[in-house]
């Protein structure tokens, strides 16, 4: 008889396990039916068309901005002003008087030694009369040659500081800013003005590392200023410094640029574009394209599935230089490679892909 409960009891834990079992099995069945019902996780990101474009490294430097003609111009002797002909900023000419000093002194001495020169021509012309009937003797009249050379090197050494007393402006230019006033008594080496040449034409210095010294000299170079980087300014290569610095180990060097649309100030610190190298095919994407990790970068190809629906792909890149915008992939990609650029965040191997409006002409 006990063998029977033990039967019943073995089928009633076999009919409950059962029952259990098929409670399961429904409510997963269900939860399953309840997922696929959602549809497949994707996301929208903007694709780019690889194709292959010429390219040459650069070299980018600061510069700095120099006047093809500039003088710092001072005085040499001190003394009172009578005359300032030039304004802060302005313009003045070849030959302008630019500034004057008192000089009734030096004039008055002048004056007097051309008095003494004329009396002196005339006793010598007297002396060289009376040479000749014997009535004097040749030494007086060497003797009144030499007194006539003296006063006249004293007036040539008068005019001479008289001239130093005026300033006259080498070539045509634009002057400095200046505080001087007529009547105030400035020493001598005192800084006057600072006078750059009025051209269209501008130099601009800078550095380039000593492994580069071998830069050709027709190589045509870019140049940008800071505050407009997206307009930038052709120039050609001008003059190479024979020396690298000790200091530094760079090599200076000199271009010059066409500054009639450009309005370029001495001074302005400018970047400075110099191709290196070889040229070479690459391929250049949006910065959004290059994604980084620590096995380096890489990008997310778009390849089309099942029922032509774009799904992900990882592709590990080599990167070139790189700017605020592009940046050059030098191996990894292929021409017409469909790559998720903004939005490839967000992306991960295999992930069904949507494309923007925004995304390149056929890459649909």
């Amino acid at each position: 008889m006990r063998y029977r409960a033990w039967l019943a009891a073995l089928g009633f834990c076999i009919v409950t396990f059962s029952l259990l079992g098929y409670i399961k099995f429904t409510q997963v069945s269900a939860a399953i039916a309840f997922g696929e019902s959602f549809p497949e996780p994707s996301e929208t990101v903007v694709a780019h068309n690889a194709t292959l474009s010429q390219w040459q490294a650069q070299l980018q430097v600061l510069g700095e901005v120099k006047a093809t003609r500039s003088l710092v111009i001072r005085n040499e002797l001190a003394g009172v002003i009578t005359h300032i002909g030039f304004s802060s900023g302005g313009k003045v000419g070849k030959g302008d008087s630019l500034l004057t000093l008192d000089s009734l002194n030096e004039q008055a001495q002048l004056d007097a030694v051309e008095a003494e020169i004329t009396l002196a021509k005339l006793d010598l012309s007297r002396l060289a009369q009376l040479v000749q009937t014997r009535a004097s003797s040749r030494s007086q009249v060497d003797e009144a040659n030499a007194q006539l050379a003296v006063k006249q090197a004293n007036a040539r050494s008068l005019r001479a500081t008289i001239g130093k007393k005026t300033l006259l402006a080498p070539f045509d230019g634009i002057t400095g800013l200046h505080a001087f006033e007529v009547g105030a008594f400035i020493a001598a080496n005192s800084l006057i003005i600072n006078l750059i040449g009025d051209e269209n034409k501008v130099w601009v210095d800078f550095f380039i590392p000593q492994s580069e010294y071998q830069i050709s000299p027709d190589v045509e170079l870019t140049v940008t200023t800071l505050g407009d980087p997206d307009t930038p300014i052709n120039g050609k290569l001008l003059a190479i410094d024979p020396v690298i610095s000790t200091t530094s180990r760079n090599l200076r060097i000199r271009a010059e640029l066409d500054n009639q649309k450009a309005h370029l100030k001495p001074g302005t610190s400018v970047q400075v574009r110099v191709p290196i190298g070889e040229m070479k095919t690459i391929v250049r994407l949006p910065n959004t394209a290059i994604r980084y990790d620590s096995f380096g970068a890489y990008v997310y190809l778009l390849n089309q599935g099942e029922g032509g629906k774009l799904r992900a792909a990882r592709k590990p890149v080599t990167v070139g230089a790189h700017d605020q915008k592009e940046v050059v992939v030098l191996s990894g990609l292929d021409v017409n490679d469909v790559v998720a650029t903004v939005g490839s965040f967000k992306l991960r191997p295999g992930m069904l892909v949507n494309l923007t409006a925004d995304s390149a002409p056929g890459s649909q």
